[in-house]
């Protein structure tokens, strides 16, 4: 069986044989693959950026397609790649040669193709019989160093795509009632309030800081949150302290605007979703980012920074391609004579 030739590795843990690809591959996504293609991208030693699409309808243009992804990962710049496909051999195989040719076309090296199903799995790069039977191999994700480690730092493999989704989900019954009530109040304390910028910062700052030490907000509170980031201003200053924090602080800021996300009332969801694709996106998540930015314009169709996560996520783009938001420190402009002869006579 083909291998790579060096570790396959991500901040948080390191691939080093098919069986480490496949256990580690659910929690890069967040949950267990299934009828899907995946495509793992390497520069050096390092995982630098990695996609999953549907398995597309036989009748479809594999070939368009696999020119698609090879296309996205040239513009990531990465020097090999492993693919997984997730499904039926019928489906599954034609459709990892055609990325393979394009990807080689593009000048990236293939460095394993694997085949997974129903706990079976195989290369398609291996010719050999004896070490890739056709059937495949018996393989076990749960029963791997690989997962242990993910499961010890924190990270999650949820057990499909739907789970995820469900997760990022509206509130419904009287979760709904309770939303909506807290909205109503929250509605109620805007019009009371002065609406100063600088308090708004301040519940901001205090919200994070609850979720950093673990507490969980009520329900008025993360109504009054929903809120107050419908003001562009402090959306943007949310936005912002997302990169201001850095990459040891995004699970935070996750936690606290998914929470958001889940317990506000729907109708004002489109800032909170769009703050959670952000942080999802930086954190190297582009399916929890997808689904939150799907979650932003169901709320909003028209709502602009949900439309730019879009386009970042149609475009493939990694996080190390863009460069973090950050507020320029505000310089006075320089004094003119006039205003320095004013100075001096006063």
């Amino acid at each position: 069986m083909t291998t790579a030739t060096s570790t396959l590795a991500q901040p948080k843990l390191r691939l080093r044989t098919p069986e480490d690809i496949l256990a580690g591959t659910p929690y890069l996504f967040g949950f267990h693959p299934s009828d899907s293609i995946v495509a793992l991208g390497v520069r050096g030693r390092m995982l630098r950026f990695h996609m999953r699409d549907d398995l597309r309808d036989p009748g479809e243009d594999i070939d368009a397609l696999a020119e698609s992804y090879a296309d996205m990962f040239r513009r990531q710049h990465v020097d090999h790649v492993v693919l997984i496909g997730y499904g039926a051999p019928e489906h599954v195989e034609p459709l990892l040669r055609a990325t393979t040719a394009g990807m080689r076309r593009h000048g990236i090296a293939v460095h394993e193709m694997l085949w997974a199903h129903k706990g079976r799995y195989r290369s398609l790069i291996c010719d050999s019989a004896d070490c890739c039977p056709a059937e495949g191999l018996p393989y076990d994700v749960t029963a791997t160093a690989v997962a242990a480690t993910a499961t010890l730092i924190g990270m999650v493999a949820l057990p499909d795509r739907a789970t995820l989704v469900r997760s990022l989900a509206a509130p419904t019954g009287p979760a709904l009632d309770t939303a909506e009530r807290a909205a109503r109040h929250a509605q109620a304390r805007l019009a009371r309030s002065a609406g100063t910028p600088a308090d708004g910062i301040a519940d901001l700052d205090a919200a994070l800081r609850r979720t950093r030490d673990g507490d969980r907000l009520a329900d008025e509170e993360i109504a009054w949150l929903a809120f107050l980031i419908h003001s562009l201003r402090l959306r943007d200053e949310a936005w912002m302290r997302i990169d201001r924090d850095g990459e040891p602080a995004l699970d935070v800021h996750d936690r606290l605007w998914s929470d958001v996300l889940r317990r506000c009332a729907p109708t004002f969801a489109a800032p909170a979703a769009m703050l959670v694709a952000y942080a999802a996106w930086r954190s190297g998540n582009g399916v929890r980012s997808r689904i939150a930015v799907e979650r932003a314009l169901d709320a909003d169709p028209g709502y602009s920074a949900a439309r730019l996560m879009a386009e970042i996520l149609d475009r493939g783009l990694s996080p190390q391609s863009l460069p973090p938001i950050v507020r320029r420190a505000r310089r006075e402009p320089a004094p003119t004579r006039r205003r320095v002869a004013r100075r001096r006579r006063r």
